[in-house]
């Protein structure tokens, strides 16, 4: 199998630049995702490595050997569409082996591989249909079927399922794991859908404005997002997130002057400006306290998603809720676990390093203090 290995990239459009001296690592057999808002560069990057385009500076390395300077056949990377990109007039065969027949290969060993992956991707009973008697589900599978009769080293997936409804989305996500998992071929998938991308992913990369935020498993990045892009871009519903500062003794309070965890202290000077996260699953309400009130309840059947107006000015926080007890009325307050708090650089968005964050109400009297991310 291929490894990927990317240095340097840059490229630009017109005077703009797309990517920026990106450095990448992708591993042989894995399941990579490339993760981010609109014009981020993550589908030039999947276009870089694929070969349709050039590259202005930097290298791509599949399997040990330098690629960039080759034609995008002569790569060993095979690219499935967001729009199919299926011959109309072709049928579910032909079009799955064409590939191999530009490329020379005998019709016997053709009509072989086509059948091995139709089976695969139970499409064996369609091989006579064109694309137009078929279902939007029906035509990736041909699209995909099509990238595996080449045999690659490299999958790449470029939106795929974008075109398709959610529950065919859902169905079309498992599909394309477990056929990963059988034939263990590296796989790079781009996709702007963070759902999507935290149920796929063995590993994920988030992009934003041509750089890589960060890198890891996706529960890596959705526990400790090491920037407020990543914080605020991971999660459904997504990490209320506002701007605060440090208060004279240490605690952490927002611009309206709530104090989410009153008990975490911040070893940093009085007044410095922090952008400050909280995920909605980590908030609790507390008596006592009449600060929120209910603004919306969205019933999510699994979940309650309570939106709660801050009646002090401060931005509305979503929390989630158990769907087994009654919604909270009149006003309430809340609050999170220090340890649940997250705390970044207003300026350059950069996470705060945890060795300045102090958790003395999470010791007990016979404990000696500890600091988050060491032991106790």
């Amino acid at each position: 199998m291929a490894d990927i290995r990317i240095s340097g990239l840059a490229k630009a459009f017109n005077g703009t630049q797309v990517l920026d001296q990106l450095d990448l690592e992708i591993r042989s057999r894995e399941f990579l995702v490339i993760l981010g808002p609109s014009g981020c560069g993550k589908s030039t990057l999947l276009r870089l490595i694929a070969g349709l385009e050039d590259t202005d500076r930097g290298q791509i390395m599949i399997s040990g050997d330098r690629v960039d300077h080759l034609r995008p056949g002569d790569r060993g990377c095979a690219m499935v569409f967001q729009n199919y990109a299926l011959y109309p007039h072709m049928s579910v065969a032909a079009n799955m082996g064409y590939g191999l027949k530009v490329a020379g290969t005998p019709r016997s060993e053709r009509e072989r591989r086509v059948a091995e992956a139709a089976k695969m991707l139970e499409l064996d009973a369609l091989l006579d249909r064109k694309p137009s008697q078929l279902s939007g589900g029906q035509r990736q599978r041909v699209a995909m079927g099509r990238a595996m009769t080449r045999d690659p080293k490299v999958f790449l997936f470029d939106e795929p399922l974008s075109n398709l409804d959610a529950k065919l989305r859902s169905a079309m996500r498992a599909e394309i794991r477990r056929l990963h998992k059988k034939l263990g071929t590296t796989s790079v998938f781009v996709t702007h859908d963070q759902l999507e991308a935290m149920s796929m992913a063995d590993r994920m990369v988030v992009m934003n404005r041509g750089r890589i935020e960060q890198i890891g498993t996706p529960q890596e990045l959705f526990r400790r997002p090491e920037t407020a892009f990543v914080a605020g871009f991971i999660g459904t519903p997504p990490m209320n997130m506002m701007t605060g500062r440090v208060l004279e003794d240490g605690r952490v309070a927002t611009d309206s002057g709530w104090v989410p965890a009153p008990d975490l202290r911040c070893a940093l000077p009085q007044g410095t400006a922090l952008s400050i996260g909280v995920r909605p699953g980590d908030l609790r309400l507390t008596g006592g306290d009449t600060r929120f009130s209910l603004e919306l309840c969205e019933d999510l059947g699994t979940e309650l998603q309570i939106h709660a107006q801050d009646g002090l000015g401060g931005p509305p926080v979503i929390l989630t809720y158990p769907v087994d007890r009654p919604p909270p009325t009149g006003s309430f307050g809340l609050t999170a676990a220090p340890e649940q708090m997250h705390l970044f650089d207003l300026a350059g968005g950069a996470r705060l390093d945890e060795r300045l964050l102090d958790l003395p109400a999470y010791c007990g009297p016979d404990t000696p203090q500890t600091r988050l991310g060491e032991p106790a």
